[in-house]
């Protein structure tokens, strides 16, 4: 009779931390820029970049880029760098989409995985070069109807603009002559992504912590009564 009840309890003291980790919160990826379809409008062959401001520390999970035909794969020839920036222009991670080569799709962006970085609060840029003819950019100056769709993850990011420059090799572009105005130009250019989780508070593992720590306590009590 004693071991059934030893089980009851340890079956009680399961679910109350099933109940606890249920209030932690859930960390899925979430896509920063999401391209739709029919965006591709320019074959521009130097560095796209989209500005943005970390709010709450993430990890970059993903890196992205558009892919005008919709397929999974960039059309041959070709090949497209995307990288992240941060705001004094040193390069913090990059990748390579080669044409012909099967990515993960998210609406109109191949996807592709790397080691996770870490972006702490401060201003960084997702940067791409090497759109051309077989594989267009979209750009709101040059016919896209609305550029990318926007996720600052609960508000862990602020979108803040845009950048490019003429140059081949991947950089840190800083200017946008003839771009859009205003809020627009969050979404001026179809070109690099990434996708993003947001790291949890400190605060969250303390308080987890402590629950196991007290749900343990209760357990060897009951046990030992």
């Amino acid at each position: 009779m004693r071991s059934f009840f030893t089980s009851l309890r340890l079956m009680s003291a399961a679910v109350a931390v099933a109940a606890l980790m249920s209030t932690l919160p859930a960390f899925a990826d979430t896509v920063a820029y999401s391209d739709p379809t029919g965006q591709g409008s320019q074959n521009w062959g130097g560095n796209l970049a989209l500005t943005f401001q970390v709010n709450q520390t993430i990890a970059v999970t993903q890196l992205g880029v558009f892919n005008a035909n919709g397929t999974n794969a960039l059309t041959v020839p070709g090949a497209i760098t995307v990288g992240i920036y941060d705001n004094l222009g040193n390069l913090l991670v990059s990748t390579v989409f080669n044409a012909g080569t099967p990515y993960a799709q998210n609406n109109s962006d191949l996807m592709q995985s790397i080691a996770p970085i870490t972006l702490g609060p401060g201003l960084y840029q997702v940067d791409a070069v090497g759109f051309s003819s077989s594989n267009n950019n979209g750009n709101l100056n040059t016919g896209s109807p609305a550029g990318p769709t926007l996720n600052n993850g609960g508000g862990a990011l602020t979108f803040l603009g845009a950048a490019w420059d003429s140059s081949t090799t991947l950089d840190h572009p800083t200017t946008c002559v003839g771009c859009q105005s205003g809020p627009a130009i969050t979404q001026q250019f179809d070109a690099g992504t990434f996708a993003f989780v947001v790291t949890p508070e400190p605060s969250s593992f303390v308080m987890f912590g402590t629950g196991l720590l007290s749900l343990g306590t209760m357990v060897r009590r009951r046990l030992l009564a």
